[in-house]
């Protein structure tokens, strides 16, 4: 009897290290798309590493939400897959027992929808303070129920799904895994993406996209609810019709101003995610040790083996610069038939938000209130800017926030 006793204590001591190398509790969630039994696991997070974990479900949440719900309202299968990019991340399910028929309110509900998801997750990151900590996550495994068919289907991956919205096949081999430990930076990096994207549909929800439904929602969606007039008149076999009404929508972009306090908000948003880019680089570089980083230092590697240079993470600070100094009026945007020393104040467009008129906005007469003489942010500056990026610039914009 002692004997089994003392071999069942060995055991329990053997048990005890494998449980603490199990994967971490975030991975299990994302790995079996249980976004919502993760929520509830994390919903009352006691330090940094179940705050990220509580933030990223918060995220992830809006992202299978507004995919799924455009699917439910019927979005055609080939404009998800080739049309806007901020759409792509739709994976299309032709396949739903039922479809709603798409309105504007409906629509634009998905929109605030998912604002509203990363608003959450940006005031659960806010909580994260500088304690350093590690969440693991294998980004290959990571699965959502992206066309709303109430499973989770083994092509339905995150990084399949962003790839689409990048233009670039970011599937990975089958047994290959992208696994990344996310720490203090990365909090930082995620927290400065919810600003950036709220902030986007901050603008976007500011307008009155009204115009444009009249003219192309049936190329958008299968059984748009109002239908465009000219549906009713058009033969369905010419092919050109839909680039057609798409160039009608163009046209028709004169677009009233809803909710003139978007601009100052998704200014303020734009800014603070210029703050927490600074905050996560500080953090970056300050790190001394290399564990599957995300973003890494000149002195780590990242995804694959990625690195930075030290030329690059210094290059970066100016642009930050650049981009607060547009945000706040010290610098004037371009504009192609402005003379040298003329630009746009965002200063103004914030104090005064415009009207979207496309057309006008590109010709240049809808800015004459926003013009002013100074310094411009023209390409001159942003050759310099770019230069120790060479041609991979916007791929670490894109990157690294």
């Amino acid at each position: 009897m002692f004997s089994r006793i003392f071999v069942s204590m060995w055991l329990l001591f053997l048990v005890v290290p494998v449980a603490t190398a199990s994967p971490d509790p975030l991975d299990e969630f994302v790995k079996e798309g249980r976004i919502q039994a993760g929520l509830a696991a994390f919903k009352s997070p006691a330090n940094n590493s179940e705050r990220f974990s509580l933030a990223v479900l918060q995220a992830l949440e809006g992202l299978e939400h507004f995919s799924a719900g455009f699917n439910t309202l019927g979005i055609d299968p080939s404009f998800a897959m080739g049309g806007l990019p901020f759409l792509r991340v739709v994976v299309p399910n032709a396949q739903l027992d039922s479809v709603q028929p798409a309105t504007p309110e409906k629509v634009a509900g998905l929109f605030r929808s998912l604002r509203t998801s990363l608003r959450n997750a940006n005031s659960t990151l806010a909580g994260i303070d500088e304690e350093e900590f590690g969440v693991m996550l294998n980004l290959s495994k990571a699965h959502l129920d992206f066309n709303g068919d109430g499973t989770v289907d083994l092509d339905e991956t995150l990084l399949a799904s962003l790839g689409q919205v990048l233009g670039q096949n970011a599937r990975t081999e089958p047994g290959m895994d992208l696994i990344v430990r996310f720490d203090s930076a990365d909090a930082m990096w995620l927290q400065g993406y919810t600003h950036f994207l709220s902030g986007f549909l901050d603008l976007l929800l500011a307008y009155d996209w009204g115009p444009v439904w009249d003219q192309c929602a049936h190329v958008v969606f299968l059984d748009p609810e109002p239908r465009p007039e000219i549906v009713r008149w058009s033969d369905s076999s010419e092919n050109f019709g839909d680039w057609a009404d798409l160039i009608a929508a163009v046209h028709d972009m004169r677009l009233e101003l809803t909710d003139k306090k978007a601009w100052p908000r998704a200014r303020d948003e734009f800014r603070s995610m210029i703050s927490c880019s600074r905050k996560c680089w500080e953090r970056v570089d300050a790190e001394t040790d290399n564990d599957l980083e995300w973003l890494p230092s000149a002195r780590q590697t990242g995804p694959d083996g990625a690195t930075i240079s030290q030329a690059q993470i210094d290059g970066w600070q100016p642009v930050l610069d650049e981009l607060d100094a547009i945000a706040t009026g010290k610098k004037l945007l371009p504009h192609w038939r402005m003379r040298p020393g003329v630009g746009i104040s965002i200063k103004k467009m914030v104090a005064s938000p415009p009207q979207l008129d496309l057309v006008l906005l590109i010709h240049g007469s809808a800015l004459f209130p926003y013009l002013e003489e100074g310094p411009v942010s023209d390409g001159s500056t942003w050759n310099n800017l770019t230069a120790p990026f060479g041609r991979g610039f916007f791929r670490f914009a894109l990157w690294s926030n």
